[in-house]
């Protein structure tokens, strides 16, 4: 066996992770400076959850039809609305299994955007700010903040990477780099269906990789000096490599990534289905992995959304969004915390699901679509303390703006409030600001200045009880 066998190629492990290491900026940089935001605004994080898992519905799926329902020419008429016990009326046909566990999600259903664009809309929801191209190179991602700043929590048996993510690949931005925060906070990004084929190694080639790493370290120990002056590159090789180290000798790795036949057929055997299933096992390890960014693409129809010989449809993705979600909050609410006795993993991990803007309403256009609509748009919650069945904001009678906005603000919230919510709940003060970056400007865990002016940078504190 040679070492080479040991590892990936490029190709490979870019198939199974490490998209956002590849991506990461090697600029050198100084330690930085926090600092209580200028805007003086005072944070007060819950900290009532350890995990965050954020599934993006990306391409952006139709609220009139969905989880905003809005009856209009254009409804199909094989989706079986019916009312539940919380007024809010449902597709039933569209979404079967996840209409079983809608007591245990709250919907706000008067989010507006800033974008209306893919690209720039995925990149706000990956970032929590509109893109401003002056510094997008320098801006990380949200995963990426809260790697760092959930690294003094890290435990010397947590070898799992703090940020996971699933199919970023999949969408316009892919997985964003990490900015200006080192690279050993970098995504571990997976193709679900690559990851499952294999992350084991034998006992054989354990050995040799311990063995192997010994020599490297000698090597290092003797090089330390010399190998400075090669700046940040090697340094973040280096956290790489270690990570990988870490993660091929734990035998809590390859045991995450192991599936039933029953957890398929539940799931749903899709790319959506599968990465919920390998969140929650991810979770369950309780190895250092806390938040986790599932991301289904490809919801963009401007045309034949509802035809169901379409090749691709709204009714086929929901297919696959309905039992992965369902069944990731059911799997949840009965696998018992790992850290807390007592307490479930839903008890103690935020869900989140949106997409990054909501559809056109009313008739279909001219090629049986919908377009995109950034004026109000719905965003779902479940776990880490959240009320079931809670209901807040409007939209219009037609889904077109909004009526009410449904909070303690007098404006609708934004995707700027989603990620303070996400702060929230994992006790991280989003009101602190960063210094001292490459470009000189101040980084705002949630900038208060948005697109059209002074924004709120509150959390939305509704959705619990």
């Amino acid at each position: 066996m040679k070492v080479s066998d040991l590892f990936p190629s490029r190709r490979d492990l870019l198939g199974l992770g490490g998209r956002g290491l590849a991506a990461a900026s090697l600029d050198h940089l100084r330690p930085l400076s926090v600092y209580a935001a200028s805007s003086g605004f005072k944070a007060r994080p819950r900290g009532n959850a350890r995990n965050v898992i954020f599934y993006e519905i990306s391409g952006a799926i139709s609220h009139l039809e969905t989880f905003d329902f809005k009856e209009s020419a254009g409804t199909p008429k094989d989706i079986d609305i019916r009312k539940l016990s919380t007024g809010v009326y449902f597709p039933h046909a569209l979404f079967p299994r996840l209409e079983k566990v809608m007591d245990r999600v709250a919907i706000v259903r008067s989010f507006v955007s800033d974008e209306e664009v893919h690209f720039r809309g995925q990149y706000y929801i990956q970032t929590g700010r509109p893109m401003n191209v002056a510094f997008a190179r320098e801006t990380p991602a949200l995963g990426w903040v809260i790697a760092s700043e959930l690294e003094p929590r890290r435990r010397e048996t947590d070898t799992f990477p703090s940020y996971v993510s699933f199919s970023l690949e999949t969408n316009q931005v892919g997985a964003l780099a990490t900015g200006f925060l080192p690279p050993r906070y970098s995504v571990f990004d997976l193709n679900p269906e690559q990851a499952l084929k294999g992350m084991a190694l034998d006992q054989k080639a354990v050995a040799l990789l311990e063995e192997r790493w010994r020599v490297l370290a000698g090597l290092r120990d003797l090089e330390r000096e010399r190998m400075k002056s090669f700046g940040r590159d090697i340094s973040a090789f280096a956290d790489f490599s270690t990570t990988a180290k870490r993660l091929l000798t734990d035998q809590r790795w390859p045991t995450a990534f192991q599936l039933t036949g029953e957890d398929r057929k539940r799931y749903g055997n899709s790319g959506p289905g599968l990465s919920c299933a390998l969140a929650r096992n991810l979770l369950k390890q309780d190895a250092g992995t806390h938040y986790i960014h599932v991301c289904q693409h490809g919801w963009d129809h401007h045309r034949k959304i509802w035809d169901h010989a379409a090749a691709d449809n709204h009714y086929k993705l929901i297919a696959d969004a309905d039992p992965a979600l369902a069944s990731l909050i059911e799997d949840l609410a009965v696998a018992p915390s790992p850290a807390t006795p007592g307490k479930t993993l839903l008890d103690e991990t935020l869900v989140v699901f949106m997409s990054e803007f909501g559809r056109t309403p009313g008739p279909l256009n001219h090629i049986a679509g919908r377009d995109h609509h950034k004026h109000v748009f719905p965003a779902m919650f479940a776990g880490a303390g959240v009320k079931g069945g809670t209901v807040l904001g409007a939209s219009d009678k037609d889904g077109n703006r909004c009526a009410e906005a449904g909070w303690h603000k007098m404006e609708q919230p934004r995707i700027e409030n989603v990620v303070a919510t996400i702060y929230s709940a994992l006790g991280i003060d989003w009101s602190k600001e960063l210094r001292n970056t490459p470009s000189g400007r101040a980084y705002a865990y949630v900038d208060p200045l948005g697109a059209g002016g002074v924004i709120p940078i509150d959390d939305v504190t509704g959705i619990y009880r």
